[in-house]
């Protein structure tokens, strides 16, 4: 039997970057069972092809690293000087790092298709740059997403996010929704980030991480775009609101809010709901503007509405009803396929990729592997969903 070399070193540092647990990994795999003695070896090590393949899969390391003969070199993620913790230096897990990285892949893709095609540069980056008030940062992102009352009128979350999520897209920004890490198993942690983007003049790219509310992702994806109308990247991952935010972030924060909220409607409504408790007054708010009831608080605050002890009581609530969800959101299932598929994507992603594979400069399986998808019958379910053939 064939067999590869390993050096414990490097078997010892994609443990440790994988955050795995070795003698858990070894108690759930048979072949891996010899784990916790190889990481203290002091010789190289001799293993078969099959067990350095189970090592890179259950290690997420890819498998030309663990033969190696030293550490790969880990680069510095961009991003993650925006990666904080109460306003400090925080460290990036894999499962968010391999997010970006799958995102960079799909925006690498789609700004050399565009570049070859002789597209110019989105105008909407950075068209708000020396933006220092929140209103007309609100009007921008009215503007260039095209959004009007509309919104309001639809009464679902899901539709509300939805249609601001398709106002994004044709706007140019692209706009990926997920809550695992690809294909794989591995659950993105909310409480690490809401939403990043990816920013670049020609193909800018929007990720909200699927774990997170309709409301909450709807507050994270205006958020972005600020960031895109500003022309400065960000990963966010503050749900709470802390109150010493740098200035960009406050004033994109409430940019968001005066994109959606009318001041004088919003005041009758919350003074109209008070007397029944600050819960009861955001939960209403929340449900006419499509933000979180904690964000309705914070505004009502802003507007000197509701107390500082209305916001710590909203703020408990809303930490109780994120925990609830996130036990519930576990035990579902998994629902129709194609459909949680088609969501993940942008819409005018997918169209790009169908474009190329129809014109022959694109192969399947590259297709394929931009889509994150395994088969012919899952692209075809997925255009089905997109509606780019018929049902």
């Amino acid at each position: 039997m064939a067999t590869l070399t390993v050096q414990p070193q490097v078997l010892q540092w994609a443990v440790h970057n994988s955050d795995a647990d070795a003698s858990a990994v070894a108690a759930t795999n048979h072949d891996l069972a010899q784990l916790p003695k190889w990481l203290d070896s002091n010789e190289p090590l001799r293993l078969s092809f099959t067990k350095v393949s189970k090592l890179s899969k259950a290690l997420h390391v890819p498998f030309g690293s663990l033969v190696r003969s030293s550490p790969t070199p880990q680069e510095e993620e961009p991003l993650l000087q925006y990666r904080t913790i109460n306003n400090n230096a925080a460290a990036m897990s894999n499962n968010l790092r391999d997010v970006i990285r799958a995102m960079r892949s799909r925006q690498d893709w789609v700004r050399d298709e565009m570049a070859s095609a002789g597209f110019e540069k989105n105008a909407i980056v950075g068209m708000a740059k020396n933006c220092r008030d929140s209103e007309s940062l609100a009007a921008s992102i009215r503007h260039v997403l095209s959004l009007d009352d509309r919104h309001i009128l639809k009464k679902q979350d899901s539709d509300r996010f939805r249609y601001v999520r398709k106002q994004t897209s044709d706007a140019g920004l692209m706009v990926m929704v997920d809550s695992m890490v690809g294909t794989s198993r591995r659950r993105l942690d909310i409480n690490e980030f809401r939403a990043f983007v990816l920013l670049d003049d020609m193909a800018p790219l929007i990720f909200i991480n699927r774990n997170d509310s309709y409301k909450g992702m709807m507050f994270s994806l205006l958020h972005e775009v600020g960031h895109v109308l500003l022309g400065t990247s960000e990963l966010y991952n503050d749900p709470m609101f802390e109150a010493d935010r740098v200035d960009t972030e406050r004033l994109i924060n409430r940019a968001v809010v005066q994109t959606l909220v009318k001041d004088d409607d919003f005041k009758h409504v919350w003074l109209d709901h008070i007397g029944s408790g600050p819960i009861a007054a955001a939960d209403e708010c929340a449900h006419l503007y499509g933000l979180s009831a904690l964000t309705m608080t914070i505004h009502a605050h802003e507007m000197k509405l509701a107390t500082n002890q209305d916001v710590e009581t909203v703020k408990s609530h809303t930490q109780q009803m994120l925990q609830a969800k996130e036990n519930t959101e576990k035990k579902r299932g998994g629902g129709n396929q194609n459909a949680n598929i088609a969501f993940h994507l942008d819409d005018h992603y997918v169209w790009m990729i169908n474009e190329s594979i129809q014109h022959g400069s694109l192969p399947y399986t590259d297709g394929f592997d931009l889509l994150g998808i395994r088969s012919l019958r899952a692209y075809d379910g997925l255009l089905r969903e997109k509606g780019l053939v018929d049902a």
